[in-house]
């Protein structure tokens, strides 16, 4: 890691903040006429349309948060086709007034969707011994609103072995800055990096469903990616550039993760024709995001393990116990409620209460030592949360820690404001009070004076162990992104199950949150904010079947 690399994040992250008055640089207006298309199409590529009927999977709602106990599913067409429309497809559309849009299975910021899935596959069509592209290596771009891979390009040597004998494939996952930059300006890094995140928890979830194992390989060069994908090749998209931002093994066995590295990076031969299409007819630069970018990911970042935090804490090590309950009072199934997630636009302050048993249920899978969705990124917890407790049944309204990283207690206390309390609430959960009192307005003040914040049952914002975590690679200031969106999405569809909704706050005054708690640096540093409450539904607005638009393409 280079000091400059480094620098360059720091500075990024510090202009990017917002405060009151002084919001991070936007293009200010809403630019219409150029609004990035949502989806990326390789026209002229030829299309592997997956099949849509997946049937009603019976999986049990305790599967989006524990190892599935099912026996792992074949690779195959069907198989693919449930990942990736359980994760990374369409889940509705909504009318209003005469427009139309999609709403997806992961949540984005502003509904933009910067993140693109692009597949190396063994062959899937039915084989035979006649089959010259039995030995080769598919590269396929998942177009979700036609529901196919774009089969963009075949290996011309034999070198899926690997693939075959590891009985697994890889998933990349990218970002276009400008769908993001287009509505958000300098921040969009900040919201491609969550919605990765989100993206990951929801592949995570998805692939356990099929008795799958899905992990982020570390020590891959992007640009090394880059070039296999062949992205960025057209002078024309100059401007809607592809970022690589990782590369995950999906297996339905263990794997010899070492062995598949070693053969990506090794991997070549793909002739690639087809080009990408363009997403909007002109463009405003924002070239500190770009600088960004090439400071966080052209460096093959590496996982921080427990070895290498130990030797930086200042406490030892230990385990908080974990409630076993994971009933909810929804009788739905996991596809259930992974279709049914949406993004709260507003609550009812009346109706917004979650009782403590829930509320602590809710809390607990967000815990690190919950392998789904967080094996899915092995490193060790960098993220607690700050809690905005409004309306919880038998708790205190007021402002909380819950630590999920147990280290970081001791350092977290000796950052903040010395008359926090510091009240372990229960023996056996991570939540602390700091203080007691009605945070409502303060909760709004601070999420950009959104009432989201304020109406729900509470609210919270992510603090990441920031300083440390870049003084170890500046390519682990993505992965604290990545972090709070597994978060975000754990609490999506814990608040699905429990008859509530949550969403996502990208927008709140970053330095206002660290000084609520006495931050005087930048060891803590505030990444996301998320609320749960009780949703209120606009009756006005209409809703269409995923892929109601593709019944007549497919019939």
């Amino acid at each position: 890691m280079t000091q400059s690399s480094l620098q360059t994040v720091k500075d990024y992250h510090q202009r990017t903040k917002h405060r009151p008055g002084a919001y991070a640089r936007s293009a200010g207006y809403m630019d219409w006429a150029n609004q990035p298309l949502p989806y990326r199409l390789y026209q002229g590529t030829d299309k592997i349309y997956l099949p849509l009927d997946q049937g009603k999977d019976d999986s049990p709602a305790s599967d989006l948060f524990q190892q599935s106990a099912c026996s792992p599913a074949v690779i195959s067409l069907q198989s693919i086709a449930s990942l990736l429309q359980n994760s990374l497809g369409l889940s509705a559309w909504k009318s209003y007034n005469g427009n139309e849009w999609a709403l997806r299975i992961t949540p984005s910021s502003g509904n933009l969707h910067p993140t693109e899935c692009y597949l190396l596959l063994p062959e899937l069509q039915s084989p035979t011994v006649q089959n010259p592209e039995l030995n080769k290596i598919h590269s396929v771009h998942y177009n979700p609103y036609l529901n196919c891979l774009e089969k963009r390009a075949v290996s011309t040597d034999s070198s899926a072995e690997v693939l075959t004998e590891a009985k697994g494939f890889a998933i990349v996952l990218t970002s276009i800055a400008w769908r993001e930059a287009w509505k958000y300006g300098e921040r969009a890094y900040r919201y491609c990096q969550h919605d990765l995140g989100h993206a990951l928890g929801a592949l995570n979830i998805a692939a356990n469903l099929n008795g799958w194992n899905i992990t982020v390989l570390d020590e891959l060069p992007n640009t090394k990616i880059d070039s296999l994908l062949g992205l960025n090749k057209s002078p024309q998209l100059a401007q809607e550039v592809e970022y690589v931002d990782c590369v995950c093994w999906v297996s339905a066995e263990p794997t010899d993760l070492h062995k598949v590295k070693q053969w990506l990076n090794e991997l070549g031969g793909f002739n690639y024709i087809d080009q990408a299409n363009q997403l909007s007819q002109s463009h405003q630069d924002w070239p500190v995001i770009d600088a960004v970018f090439k400071a966080s990911h052209q460096v093959d970042f590496s996982f921080i393990s427990e070895d290498a935090e130990a030797s930086n804490s200042h406490t030892v090590n230990y385990e908080y116990a974990t409630n076993s309950k994971n009933s909810s009072p929804l009788d739905e199934s996991a596809q259930g409620l992974i279709q049914q997630r949406r993004s709260a636009q507003s609550f009812d302050l009346q109706t917004s209460t979650i009782s403590s048993e829930l509320f602590l249920t809710q809390l607990q899978k967000t815990l690190p030592t919950q392998s789904v969705p967080f094996s899915v990124l092995p490193q060790t917890a960098q993220v607690n949360l700050l809690l905005f407790i409004h309306n919880v049944q038998g708790i205190d309204s007021g402002l909380y820690v819950w630590v999920r990283n147990a280290r970081h207690l001791l350092d977290l206390k000796s950052a903040m404001h010395s008359n926090f309390q510091w009240q372990q609430c229960y023996p056996d959960n991570p939540l602390y009070l700091l203080k007691k009192g009605d945070y409502r307005r303060v909760a709004k003040a601070l999420s950009c004076e959104q009432d989201i914040a304020a109406d729900s049952a509470y609210s919270l914002g992510m603090l990441a162990r920031f300083e440390e975590s870049l003084n170890y690679s500046a390519g682990q200031y993505p992965l604290l992104f990545w972090e709070t969106g597994l978060i975000g999405q754990v609490l999506y569809l814990a608040a699905e199950s429990d008859d509530l909704r949550g969403t996502g706050i990208g927008c709140f005054f970053d330095d206002l949150v660290h000084d609520l708690l006495g931050l005087k640096d930048q060891q803590w540093q505030s990444l996301y904010h998320f609320t749960i409450g009780k949703q209120l539904d606009d009756a006005r607005i209409s809703n269409k079947p995923a892929y109601f638009h593709l019944q007549d393409i497919r019939e």
